[in-house]
């Protein structure tokens, strides 16, 4: 038997566990399996690596020197990988976004551009998200971000990676003087008399938005239909028309976003990914940093009519 880095990884994570069936389940092998392979390395390092007792193992004397070496070589191993993908994004020199429409967007450019300054950012902007998606797939960007209603799921091509970064619930634009903009939250019974915008283009706004109001006994009156990317706050602000919108993000002057409380859904933030791509293990980054970044925004942004 020689010794393979899955060996390592293998004792590692039975000595973090402290039992033999905790640490099966966390590597997916059946405890037999892994009991039969603690045996052949205790074979080959020439001694017991473990202490077997009612509570668990607990490492030897001689496990604990397997162990410290085993973290060199491993943190070793992961510095390298770590170095190589640095060399191909520094290799590549841009990262290829795309997205629709997105609360989130400028907080990924923003990370982006502090985790790697000297790397150039292209975006592209689709009309919808099976667009985004298609481009993804044939390789034309190297990171969507998406979101989608969970009541209403897209439809997610196959060989695609998924990072999750937040749920929210769906925010109501208003017009800051409106009635609704002193409250902390609206419900969709509130809104039955309002006039309506809704979003032209493929991902079916404006079936959502009657799938959203007819729980709850009327049909929205819509008066404007808009572009994914038009004037949406400008015409909030002209006429006091209201739009559904996908989270909360800082407004324009003289507009509001209330959170509509009473949804059995919520709006999903994700980015999508190809797992082979150059970008792929910074990814969960990004998602992390994301979420900090928007809690931080939420928790810093005004709450207030006209904020």
């Amino acid at each position: 038997m020689q010794l393979e880095l899955h060996h390592l990884r293998t004792l590692r994570a039975v000595s973090a566990a402290g039992s033999l069936n905790r640490a099966a389940e966390q590597l997916q092998l059946p405890q037999p399996a892994l009991s039969r392979q603690l045996r052949r390395l205790e074979d080959l390092f020439g001694g017991s690596l473990f202490d077997r007792h009612p509570g668990g193992v607990r490492p030897t004397a001689l496990g604990r020197v397997v162990l410290h070496h085993a973290a060199a070589i491993l943190d070793d191993c992961a510095a390298i990988h770590d170095d190589l993908a640095r060399h191909r994004d520094r290799q590549t020199g841009t990262i290829r976004l795309g997205w629709t429409a997105s609360c989130l967007a400028d907080l990924l450019l923003d990370e982006l551009r502090r985790r790697f300054p000297g790397t150039a950012i292209e975006v592209t902007v689709g009309d919808s998200i099976r667009q985004v998606t298609d481009w993804l797939l044939t390789g034309e960007i190297d990171v969507a971000l998406v979101n989608e209603q969970t009541v209403m799921p897209g439809c997610r091509p196959g060989g695609l990676a998924v990072q999750h970064i937040v749920d929210e619930r769906p925010h109501i634009l208003l017009r800051g003087d409106h009635p609704l903009a002193r409250r902390p939250a609206v419900t969709v019974p509130e809104l039955r008399d309002e006039r309506w915008i809704a979003i032209s283009g493929s991902d079916g706004c404006i079936a959502f938005l009657h799938r959203v109001c007819r729980p709850f006994g009327f049909t929205p009156e819509i008066v404007h239909h808009l572009p994914l990317h038009g004037p949406h706050e400008d015409v909030v602000r002209h006429d006091g028309s209201v739009l559904l919108t996908q989270g909360w993000r800082p407004s324009a002057p003289g507009t509001v976003r209330r959170p509509i409380a009473g949804l059995p859904w919520v709006s999903r933030h994700c980015l999508m990914y190809r797992p082979d791509g150059l970008w792929a293990r910074q990814v969960p980054h990004f998602a992390r940093a994301l979420r900090e970044a928007h809690k931080a925004r939420i928790d810093a942004g005004p709450r207030t009519a006209g904020g």
